[in-house]
């Protein structure tokens, strides 16, 4: 059976909030667009998503300041596909509904067979009400490489810290009852030091675990894989128990409209939703330098224009994909871009839109044996359905409250031998890089890495349900993703640059994204090294005692030349895009300095994930907020 920690067991495929279950909701937005651009304010945040409210919200804790928001996706104060933590039922349901998603669509990807991958984001939120939970940071080493491309602000792990602990509350009196961890260590990751205690956004470990939790673990054990009781401390290698961004006083999600709530009483804070921005109205700056300053900000509801003006400050939030978009339609970009479309240059940026970065996984499914329990169970056992649902109502516990917390981040000399390592740094050696970009720096820090063994290169994520298809609806599985974090996770390495750009000068039309997802052999054989330990684990004790076949890849692909095949037709994004309008020199590519203002302009600022100049390997959203608690604590 399934193990308690502190709590029992709940879940219905799609159930309405039990009112004792709704998240700590507050008013929804009022302020009219008309009443939006007659206000006079010193700031403006485009894009009310992860770092957007927490940057807004911050800076209206100064009472003499105006704060605006312009939000494209509107509230949603008590959604279940949003707040209902439980696997399979609502985590990643939202994704693809246009109430909650721009539905955005990658070019074909010849890498993954001509598949295209879906780009989710659109609503108040952003992506942190419909990401996966997992709350996390990266190891201190991928922190400190930002330092390569910009030397002041501070953006080193210790700079970045003490913003990760002010987004977070972490849940106290717990434990983490992972096998491989000593009792004395079993609380290290509560360090007053490292993590927060009273920010907006909850951060918990499940109070229960199912069926192939434990056995998964002992088995990575098994084979030197440690397990790491304190990843917060910026050594991340090896099993970790990642906290959830849930709330486990209410049993749901806990995300970025937590900092709308904290400052929407206030008379200086105004969001308005259900607005599309299409242009920053910039002017030449007083001060004949060539820069620009942005003046306003032109945005569209119901296909009604309006402009609202900026006294202090515009700071675009809009997202790796779509903050781009603005920046071009505004007319900062490659200028031949801009040309080609008719948009008149006012910055020449050739980085905007350029150095795409993101996560990519393939996984590995096994069928598990009868009586063996996983998340399956909540729309396979009618039975126990109905008890999770009840228990649920009733105290906010159980499955629906629950959901996948076991991560494994490996560098390579974790599981291959030297042989098969040195393979992999002489084929990443050989991956061409373009001058004049970012690329060559990327690179050359990839390369230490992979020679010193002290970051991770593989992700594995242990999700306990059917993921790969074809499953039999009757039976229960667990799937093991395996996702590249040498290169994928931190430099998508193509032949060609990664991109998110404009093909039409339409404000609402869907930029062009192309992803470049497994154009080059290193990518590839990260990701197969890594299916080929997954696979071998169906034979190694405890884990092979709960599985009953293997389903994906079919027992038939063996070869390497098959298991790259299903890589490419079964890999799937983490949805975690970034690098867009990175931080670092404009001569490389580089679009914002250290205090991430726009080049060539004098009050526009970009604060989201698009300024990674090198992707982190971590679920991206506790980085995200960090990056807007940090600018929000220095705004000049």
């Amino acid at each position: 059976m399934f193990r308690f920690v502190t709590a029992a067991v709940t879940l219905s495929y799609l159930l309405p909030l039990a009112i004792a279950q709704t998240p700590q909701t507050c008013a929804s937005p009022s302020i009219s667009p008309a009443a939006f651009a007659k206000t006079e304010f010193d700031y403006v945040i485009i894009g009310g998503g992860t770092a957007g409210l927490a940057i807004a919200s911050r800076l209206a804790d100064n009472s003499s300041l105006q704060i605006g928001v312009i939000e494209g996706g509107i509230y949603h104060p008590v959604e279940p596909l949003i707040d209902i933590p439980g696997r399979c039922a609502n985590v990643g349901a939202a994704e693809g509904n246009p109430n909650f998603d721009w539905a955005f669509l990658s070019v074909p990807q010849p890498g993954l067979n001509g598949k295209q991958m879906p780009v989710p984001r659109h609503m108040l939120g952003g992506s942190s009400g419909l990401n996966f939970l997992a709350w996390n940071r990266a190891s201190i080493p991928e922190y400190d490489a930002w330092l390569s491309f910009t030397s002041s602000f501070d953006w080193s792990f210790q700079g970045i810290l003490p913003f990760f602990k002010e987004t977070t509350t972490t849940r106290a009196n717990q434990t983490n009852p992972y096998p491989g961890i000593p009792d004395s260590e079993r609380t290290a990751d509560f360090d007053p030091n490292l993590v927060g205690f009273s920010g907006p956004i909850q951060s918990s470990y499940n109070d229960l675990y199912v069926d192939p939790v434990f056995p998964f673990i002992e088995t990575m054990n098994s084979l030197g894989i440690p397990t790491n009781p304190n990843p917060d401390n910026g050594t991340t290698s090896g099993i970790i128990n990642s906290r959830s961004s849930i709330d486990r006083d209410r049993g749901v999600r806990s995300y970025a409209t937590q900092y709308y709530c904290r400052s929407v009483s206030r008379s200086n804070f105004h969001v308005l939703t259900g607005a599309q921005v299409t242009k920053i109205l910039l002017s030449p700056a007083s001060h004949s330098n060539g820069s620009f300053t942005a003046k306003g900000i032109q945005y569209a509801v119901n296909s009604t224009e309006f402009t609202v003006k900026v006294g202090k400050e515009v700071i675009l939030s809009a997202g790796t994909i779509q903050t781009p978009q603005i920046l071009e339609l505004s007319g900062i970009g490659n200028s031949t871009l801009l040309k080609s479309l008719n948009i008149t240059t006012l910055v020449d940026l050739p980085g905007v839109g350029e150095n795409l970065q993101d996560h990519l996984f393939a996984g590995v499914e096994y069928e598990v044996k009868p009586g063996v329990l996983t998340f399956d169970a909540l729309h396979n056992n009618a039975t126990f359905d109905a008890q999770q649902t009840a228990l649920y109502n009733k105290n906010g516990t159980g499955f629906l409250a629950a959901f996948d917390s076991t991560l494994t981040w490996l560098p390579f000399q974790f599981f291959l031998n030297a042989t098969q390592t040195a393979a992999l740094q002489e084929t990443f050696a050989a991956v061409p890089v373009q001058n004049g970009t970012l690329q060559p720096t990327q690179h050359q820090i990839q390369s230490q890495w992979l020679q010193q063994g002290n970051v991770p290169h593989v992700q594995m994520i242990l999700h306990n349900s059917g993921e790969v298809p074809p499953l039999n609806a009757n039976s229960s599985y667990f799937t093991i993703f395996c996702g590249t974090l040498a290169c994928l996770l931190h430099w998508l390495s193509g032949k060609t640059l990664l991109t998110g750009h404009i093909n039409t000068t339409d404000p609402l039309a869907h930029p062009v994204i192309n992803e470049h997802y497994l154009e080059n052999d290193f990518d590839v054989q990260t990701i197969l090294s890594g299916v080929k330990l997954l696979l071998s684990l169906q034979d190694l004790p405890p884990l092979s005692g709960i599985i009953q076949a293997r389903n994906a890849p079919a027992v038939d692909i063996q070869s390497d030349a098959d298991l790259i095949n299903y890589i490419r037709d079964n890999a799937a994004s983490s949805s975690h895009p970034a690098g867009t309008a990175a931080m670092a020199p404009r001569a490389e590519g580089g679009v914002v300095g250290s205090d991430l203002k726009v080049y060539g302009t004098t009050n526009l600022r970009v604060v989201d994930a698009s300024i990674m100049p090198m992707i982190v390997g971590a679920n991206l959203q506790q980085t995200v907020y960090a990056i807007g608690e940090k600018v929000s604590s220095d705004p000049t």
